[in-house]
């Protein structure tokens, strides 16, 4: 994973820092001190002018959730790059994946990537089953993600799986949950638990949803790929 980047806003001296330890100097016992932690310095740049969203990251389908509300849809304008509602003032930047070596009942994996923003710590989470589905590991680790934040937290969370999206943008879950957990085609719902399982950990925090193209270079996201990837291998 690229080196993390550091803005410091207010603090004994502003800047780009390369370190933690360096911005923590500036910053640790200065009152009213604002700092940031980047996955570049594009990123960092951007937010010391002003600029709350890194444009660099790809906006997709959002949706805003706050504890025991509904969802609320949020697409942005055609050719005008809006900024999420509070990516510049979540306290942590989330993105997941999941992969299944060989679909359906082969070795898979899951990995997140957590992004305090307090303090710009990054945190790498990841496991794997030798027998899941790639559906399934996309849903564990945005439970994973999710459970390993305080309840209450501002979070963006970011996924290229088409599986979650649609279950949020396509109504599914609402769905689900009005028809007892059947299908359209009076089938049972597949990976009910897990649905359960996020949709309690969505509702117990603040979360932006964000729908993202998999594999067009966005660092975070790849970089999941990779850890999940891995995960998968251990199995083989």
């Amino acid at each position: 994973m690229a080196k993390k980047v550091y803005a410091v806003k207010v603090g004994r001296q502003t800047g780009l820092f390369n370190t933690w330890a360096e911005c923590e100097a500036q910053v640790k016992g200065f009152m009213g001190a604002k700092f940031k932690g980047f996955m570049t310095a594009q990123e960092a740049m951007a937010w010391l002018a002003g600029e709350e969203t890194p444009a660099a990251v790809p906006l997709g389908e959002q949706f805003l959730f706050s504890p025991g509300a509904a969802p609320v849809r949020k697409k942005p304008v055609a050719g005008v790059k809006e900024a999420p509602a509070f990516v510049g003032e979540a306290d942590y930047i989330i993105y997941t994946d999941g992969s299944c070596l060989r679909n359906p009942d082969g070795p898979g994996g899951w990995a997140a990537v957590l992004t305090n923003q307090a303090t710009g710590h990054v945190q790498e989470l990841s496991g794997g089953d030798s027998s899941t589905t790639n559906n399934r590991m996309e849903l564990t680790a945005a439970i994973k993600a999710l459970s390993a934040v305080p309840a209450g937290s501002k979070i963006a969370l970011y996924t290229d799986s088409q599986y979650m999206k649609n279950g949020f943008t396509k109504h599914w879950l609402e769905g689900w949950k009005k028809k007892g957990w059947i299908t359209s085609k009076g089938t049972p719902v597949l990976n009910k638990e897990l649905w359960l399982a996020l949709d309690e950990a969505f509702h117990a925090r603040q979360v932006e949803f964000h729908w993202v193209k998999g594999h067009v270079g966005v660092e975070a996201n790849e970089r999941c790929d990779q850890l999940a990837k891995a995960e998968a291998m251990k199995f083989m």
